[in-house]
């Protein structure tokens, strides 16, 4: 018996010793595509995580436990994403999923951090469904949703007279609940309008021909349009020998105002379209933002900076701000905090609404346009559309 507690003894204390140095981090795990044809969005996103991940740790961590990410490729797939998740929270221990791209891997996500009863924060996702029929209590959106952006989309289509319009969004669910936002979003402020179009490409959909040829022919004067990143490339220049963007009007959720969009297209990003964006890194709305994308340019030795890395920061920055305020990891304890939670951001402070678990993230839009000795297209004049929906 004595031999069995002397063998056991250094045994207990080296188990003792782990624990106690597990706990003594925090772990994020961080969920965006860093390859294939999201990657345009998810590798700037990656980037302003690890930014927040220093950010925290040059502070005293988490509680005062360092904070380490935990990264996975989502490939912007489903169930690859959803098998990532299941995977970092029953294998690597993490306290947090953040991140993810299109809203089909949002969703995915979410079922995943809902049967582990763990906190997801969706930096990017916009599907009116994650905060509304598919909420509970571990899923909170610091990202704008669906039916902020077809509203604003409508109000530009009011400002710009739409009388005839033609819609294309992706087949997943944040084209489809884009279309349902901009419906509503036109019976507000454009009732007269008259919808003479829907039309769906499959998400990935590489050539944009025959509905090209379907919209100059049905004799619309505006598009409404999320066509988002490689989609809005591929569409554009496949468009534009048509004459597509000279003779209708094209606003356009998606992003597609954001530098990683109007740097890569250059010269061949299309005339006539609204577009929207969440940061702009020549315009200078804080104070904040100024330091934000000195700090960022400096990391990716360029001036004209990317968008993404802002969402992800704040998703990061969300969740550290409730760990501190609950006093612990405890999921259910850092899912109350959330609710309510407010932050300062390099874009203005952002609160989670307590019943919906959704950030009052609004976005910047306007026309894209040429400037002289400038080689891409900028925003201008800019308009910041708040998330509030005026009925």
């Amino acid at each position: 018996m004595l031999r069995l507690i002397r063998t056991t003894g250094p045994i207990v204390t080296i188990l003792a010793a782990l624990s106690i140095a597990q706990a003594a981090e925090v772990k994020i795990g961080t969920l965006y595509p860093i390859t294939g044809g999201g990657a345009i969005y998810g590798s700037p996103a990656m980037i302003g995580h690890r930014m927040a991940i220093d950010e925290l740790n040059s502070q005293g961590g988490i509680l005062g436990m360092q904070v380490v990410s935990v990264e996975r490729d989502t490939k912007l797939n489903p169930a690859t994403a959803a098998a990532a998740a299941k995977e970092m929270i029953t294998k690597d221990g993490v306290n947090v999923i953040i991140g993810g791209l299109s809203s089909a891997v949002g969703l995915a996500i979410s079922e995943v951090a809902k049967q582990e009863k763990v906190i997801y924060i969706a930096t990017i996702p916009k599907t009116i469904q994650m905060t509304t029929n598919r909420r509970h209590d571990y899923v909170f959106r610091t990202a704008s949703h669906t039916d902020f952006e077809g509203d604003a989309i409508a109000q530009i289509a009011k400002q710009l007279g739409a009388q005839k319009i033609c819609d294309i969004q992706l087949d997943y669910a944040y084209g489809h609940d884009l279309a349902d936002g901009i419906e509503r979003g036109l019976k507000r402020h454009l009732p007269d309008a008259k919808k003479v179009l829907d039309l769906r490409p499959k998400l990935r959909a590489t050539d944009y021909n025959v509905f090209i040829t379907q919209i100059m022919g049905a004799g619309c004067d505006v598009v409404t349009s999320g066509l988002w990143g490689p989609h809005f490339v591929d569409f554009a220049k496949q468009a534009s020998p048509f004459g597509l963007f000279q003779q209708i009007k094209y606003i356009t959720g998606g992003e597609i105002g954001s530098q990683e969009i109007a740097g890569a297209m250059g010269e061949d990003y299309p005339d006539n379209v609204w577009a929207n964006s969440y940061e702009l890194w020549y315009h200078h709305s804080t104070q904040e933002h100024k330091n934000f994308q000195e700090a960022l340019a400096k990391r990716l030795d360029t001036i004209e900076t990317p968008m993404w890395p802002v969402l992800a920061l704040i998703g990061v920055r969300m969740y550290g701000a409730a760990a501190e305020k609950a006093g612990s990891l405890d999921a259910a304890s850092i899912s109350d905090a959330l609710k309510g939670m407010s932050i300062d951001t390099p874009v203005g402070p952002r609160t989670i609404d307590p019943e919906t678990h959704q950030a009052d993230t609004g976005q910047f839009w306007g026309p894209m346009v040429k400037k002289e000795g400038v080689p891409y297209r900028v925003m201008d004049p800019i308009t910041y559309i708040p998330a509030k929906i005026i009925e």
